[in-house]
């Protein structure tokens, strides 16, 4: 048996928590991020239980409106994550750039890197 008043709840929690992560996202709080997976998780199972007893225990205006702030909060999350991948990319590139890889061998002698060898001339007349 399901209790619509639980439908509810959990649809007014799980948008206070989308609000609070997109507002976290916007101020660059993402170490909040973990902790409002876990509880989007729960809430959400909660909603999926809630609405499979009683298809009508929200009304699609509820269910419209946490619609947008999940479409909302998710197209944060992902230029989020877009930024994220991008400056790991920057900075893996400028550690490989500015890297000791290569110039020194397994020994700990520094190599020779340099494009061509030395040559020697000869000063002899």
């Amino acid at each position: 048996m399901s209790d619509p008043r639980k439908a509810l709840a959990a649809v007014d929690a799980l948008g206070n928590l989308l609000r609070r992560e997109i507002a976290a996202v916007e101020g660059g709080a993402f170490n909040q991020l973990v902790e409002f997976a876990s509880e989007k998780a729960r809430l959400t199972a909660v909603l999926e239980e809630q609405l499979s007893h009683d298809p009508e225990a929200v009304s699609k205006d509820k269910l419209r409106d946490l619609k947008d702030l999940i479409a909302r909060d998710h197209h944060h999350l992902q230029l989020a994550r877009q930024a994220t991948s991008e400056m790991i990319s920057q900075v893996s590139q400028i550690r490989e750039k500015h890297s000791i890889a290569g110039i020194y061998g397994r020994s700990g002698a520094k190599r020779d890197n340099r494009a061509t060898l030395m040559t020697t001339v000869d000063k002899s007349f």
